[in-house]
């Protein structure tokens, strides 16, 4: 065999991805797992969003005309209670999936045979099993007896209080329900503490199995493999840039800026969490509240910025496999970088899809809390806003459903053709970013 012949066999096999193509099990998981931690992710956003919202109030009132701080207020306090609850439930959810996708995974790879070469391009995909499952479902544990344990420290000190006082009668009455929700917490608080203790034991002994049950290398903490870049290598391919690409880069410019604007501007008027309010002279104050709504407007431009190249890079994708599953000899240069990254950009695409479609529920959510329920901090609620009373908001509820159906149908379809795709026309390996002197470079990147 001549050496151009080999090389050019290496260099196929070099370009060409075979991964085994998942379980119904796996998919349906990791699909479900990925929505979750999207919706996180969505939510974590409104909620630093919206805190920044509330602190940059009566510098955006003063500005502009009719507005009323004690409304803003009241909707900054609504999306923080429903963003907060969202996030807890998520988290908590996303930990319990975590270690179904970790077992779901190993399963998956024990079926495949060592010596095969899908058992390595599917571990670059997916990463390597896991020698402690159990550890998401641990954090989500932990997490969920530390609230209980919050929780139950003010009500058994209420209780004692009341319980102090068995001669008056109202605190005879409020004695009874405070001792029921101290026992229960504390209950909760003991039941966690005993399944965290199981969980480990089980850690340890799905450790100690894996040992035999799967070949060298296969067992480990690392994840997806990723391509490590310097700066000179990101300096280079941004010589390739489009218009495109540096208009996406704006964006991500304009987002930086004009969040440290906002942070600026609340900076200035209050520099602690509890620190006391600064005033200034009334030109200081005007221009401080300009900065900080031309840093909102800048930072609302440069997220409009980024939605719009996201989506049209997605389009641009699937131009691309379109393309090449028409044509596969016709295919260019850019449309067989596109195609062998199809999958990454796709899921990036539609993370972002679905963390915007749970920001909007988490901020209808918070309209309404903040509309219909009454806190000492508002006083008596208002009437339910016009949108979200009547036909109006039983329509944008549906619209919302069917919206979030049609997303996880999206990351279902996905993950169920992904590796198929990957298969067909190679896998291209994520990229992060690394500028020591000597970087990492295993074999699995996270």
């Amino acid at each position: 065999m001549s050496g151009a012949k080999r090389t050019k066999i290496a260099r196929a096999k070099r370009t060409t991805h075979e991964e085994a193509l998942p379980t119904r099990r796996v998919v349906a998981i990791e699909a479900v797992r990925a929505s979750v931690v999207a919706a996180l992710l969505g939510c974590a956003v409104l909620l630093i969003l919206d805190t920044l919202f509330m602190l940059v109030a009566d510098a955006l009132v003063g500005v502009l005309a009719g507005g009323s701080a004690d409304n803003l207020g009241r909707l900054g306090r609504g999306v923080v209670a429903a963003t907060a609850a969202a996030i807890v439930t998520l988290g908590l959810l996303a930990g319990f999936l975590a270690t179904a996708g970790r077992f779901a995974l190993a399963e998956f790879l024990a079926r495949l045979d060592p010596k095969d070469r899908r058992l390595r391009d599917t571990m670059r995909v997916r990463g390597q099993v896991s020698p402690s499952p159990f550890g998401p479902a641990i954090v989500s544990v932990l997490v969920i007896g530390g609230l209980a344990l919050l929780a139950a420290v003010p009500c058994i000190v209420l209780a004692a209080e009341y319980g102090a006082r068995p001669d008056d009668e109202l605190s005879r009455a409020e004695f009874g329900p405070w001792l029921a929700w101290s026992v229960a917490l504390v209950a909760v608080v003991l039941l966690a503490t005993a399944a965290v203790w199981w969980l480990a034991v089980r850690n340890r002994r799905w450790a100690a199995a894996t040992a035999t049950r799967f070949p060298r290398g296969v067992v480990g903490d690392a994840g997806p493999a990723v391509r490590v870049t310097s700066r000179a290598q990101r300096r280079a391919a941004r010589r390739g840039w489009t218009f495109r690409d540096w208009l996406g880069w704006c964006g991500t410019v304009f987002v930086l800026a004009g969040a440290g604007l906002v942070f600026l501007g609340v900076y200035l008027h209050q520099p602690g969490l509890y620190a006391d309010p600064i005033r200034y002279a009334p030109d200081v104050e005007r221009f401080i509240a300009t900065g900080t709504t031309v840093g909102g407007v800048v930072l609302g431009l440069g997220l409009l910025i980024l939605l719009a190249t996201g989506l049209g890079s997605a389009g641009r994708v699937v131009a691309a496999l379109r393309r090449a599953t028409a044509d596969p000899a016709a295919v260019t240069d850019v449309d067989r970088r596109e195609v062998r990254s199809a999958t990454t950009s796709l899921a990036g695409t539609l993370t972002a899809a679905q963390a915007f479609w749970a920001a909007f529920g988490a901020l209808a959510a918070g309209w309404w809390f903040a509309a219909t329920v009454e806190t000492p901090a508002d006083g008596a609620s208002a009437s339910a806003p016009e949108l979200l009373a009547g036909f109006g908001g039983t329509l944008l509820l549906i619209v919302w459903l069917l919206c979030g159906i049609g997303l996880v149908a999206a990351q279902f379809a996905l993950n169920a053709k992904g590796p198929a795709l990957r298969n067909r026309f190679g896998y291209e390996l994520p990229s992060e970013a690394d500028d020591r002197e000597f970087p990492d470079l295993p074999l699995f990147g996270q």
